[in-house]
């Protein structure tokens, strides 16, 4: 008995002593990627010291001679306290995911890789205004200088996630943040999703029950809605789903969980306070880390405060001492699927409006943690992307022989979207951010608005405009050949809702 007590004993001193060993080794690692908040460091890339002031709750309020500081500052903080989020951001646009996380993320990368994002932010680089372009650049420095402290400094790998995911880290690029805009755009719609339901419906129900479940719009903007069969047939009427499993490392969510934000504005003379109130709840899919950082920017116009981004320059929702702006998904319908037929005797080829047409084609190698490489043939047409038909449960309304592409305001590579978004931090009234929101592209937003006097709400984002003769407005997939069913552009700007000064003052 004295013997069993003994070895009882040693072994669970063995095991205390091995648990501290281990608490007290991963303390040590994580301790070495969390960023130390006090001190002077000297960095290449700004003109004069910036001050960045974490208060209690450990927001930073960044101070600085020039704008480009103040963002390479915001760039340093946003790295120091995000670098995993931003690095996860960056690879999901790109279509990099799986090179850390295996097959798990294969479907996602590829359909990212089909949308193209990451090449599209690229190009809109050269499509950004000058003073965007410095911030860009400015914000990417400040990111490369906090990875730069990382090497110098022997800080570990810049943050804790790196030990369970250890990957070099290329240094950020103005696409970069681009990017991370365009895939905040592909996380706030819902049209595919719901184009496909819409159609899966009509083709076991019929008109009448289709409307009562998924109602048409109200108003007499809209005629009646074909059945789905009509427009593309010989489909079946029953298909089992074939989405992919959803992983929530997919910024496309399943149909349902779009939600929705909140924002109310109220003008003075329903005020107690003398001026106008602005209120914003822009709340996306719960997330650690949140997907939202506050800062403050102490900028040559002025200073400003909100919820920015990780991996994007601007603060998104705030205010400065002349105007306060809140964001909330428009849910616009800019999107639109098209089925197109592929010529039975040449697979490179689709059908246009005047005959059989080439696919535009270019390979793409998704590198694969653990497993080998796998290579995409990425089509397009002149309607979209072809997408793949486990994606949004496509290939249950996609007839044999055919393929469905997408059409999406968001894939534009003169996407001017950020520098609209940095212009409306920079207003002084309510005129000056709706004006400013004109070059907006994607995601579609309700951009509510209040200064010193005045409350407004404006739709900005690019609204798809369609032929009168379209054979479901949109609201259907419909063969992408027919003249009729293609886009004819985009809507005017000024024809975008907007409500300014409204009656009752709310």
């Amino acid at each position: 008995m004295a013997f069993t007590f003994r070895w009882l004993v040693r072994l669970a001193t063995a095991l205390i002593v091995i648990a501290i060993a281990i608490i007290a080794l991963a303390y040590y690692f994580a301790s070495r990627s969390l960023p130390e908040y006090s001190g002077i460091r000297e960095v290449t890339g700004i003109t004069a010291p910036v001050e960045i002031v974490r208060d209690n709750a450990n927001v930073p309020h960044i101070f600085g001679q020039t704008n480009d500081d103040v963002f390479f500052a915001l760039g340093f903080a946003h790295a120091q306290d995000r670098m995993w989020q931003m690095t996860v951001l960056r690879r999901t646009a790109q279509g990099r995911l799986s090179e850390l996380f295996g097959d798990r993320t294969l479907g996602i990368d590829e359909v990212m890789r089909r949308f193209d994002l990451y090449p599209l932010a690229v190009s809109s680089v050269d499509a950004q205004t000058d003073d965007t372009k410095l911030a860009l650049k400015a914000y990417a420095n400040g990111v490369n200088a906090w990875l730069s402290a990382v090497n110098a400094g022997s800080r570990g790998r810049g943050a804790p996630e790196m030990w369970l995911f250890n990957h070099p880290i290329a240094p950020w690029q103005p696409a970069d943040s681009i990017a991370i805009l365009k895939l905040m755009a592909l996380d706030l719609t819902s049209n595919l999703s719901d184009e496909v339901l819409r159609a899966r419906t009509s083709l076991v129900l019929d008109t009448d029950r289709v409307k009562d479940i998924l109602p048409d719009d109200p108003t007499s903007a809209l005629a009646a809605l074909p059945a789905y069969a009509s427009l593309v047939p010989d489909v079946p009427s029953f298909t089992p789903n074939m989405r992919l499993a959803y992983d929530p490392l997919s910024p496309i969510k399943p149909r349902g969980l779009s939600g929705a934000s909140n924002a109310w504005a109220a003008s003075a003379a329903r005020s107690a306070t003398g001026s106008t109130l602005l209120a914003n709840d822009p709340h996306l899919g719960l997330t650690a880390p949140s997907i939202w950082y506050l800062a403050r920017l102490e900028l040559e116009s002025g200073g400003v405060i909100g919820g920015t981004i990780p991996g994007m320059p601007m603060v998104l929702s705030g205010r400065s001492d002349s105007v306060g702006w809140a964001l909330t998904s428009a849910y616009v319908d800019d999107q639109d699927i098209f089925i197109e037929e592929v010529n039975p005797d040449n697979p490179a080829e689709y059908r246009g409006p005047d005959g059989w047409v080439p696919f535009r084609t270019r390979d793409s190698i998704i590198t694969v943690k653990d497993a080998p490489a796998v290579t995409l043939n990425l089509r397009w047409t002149a309607n979209g992307p072809v997408m793949p038909r486990g994606q949004f449960d496509l290939g249950t309304i996609t007839p044999a022989g055919h393929v469905a592409t997408v059409a999406w305001t968001a894939l534009s590579g003169r996407d001017t979207s950020m520098s609209a978004a940095m212009e409306i931090t920079k207003s002084r009234s309510v005129e000056d951010a709706i004006t400013a929101g004109r070059d907006y592209i994607a995601p579609a937003l309700n951009l509510t608005l209040a200064d010193r006097n005045r409350v407004a709400m404006k739709v900005i984002g690019a609204l798809p405009a369609r032929d009168i003769a379209h054979q479901s407005q949109g609201r259907l997939p419909s063969f992408g050949y027919v003249p009729e069913n293609r886009w004819l552009g985009r809507f005017p700007y000024d024809e975008n809702p907007v409500f300014l000064d409204p009656e009752g003052g709310i």
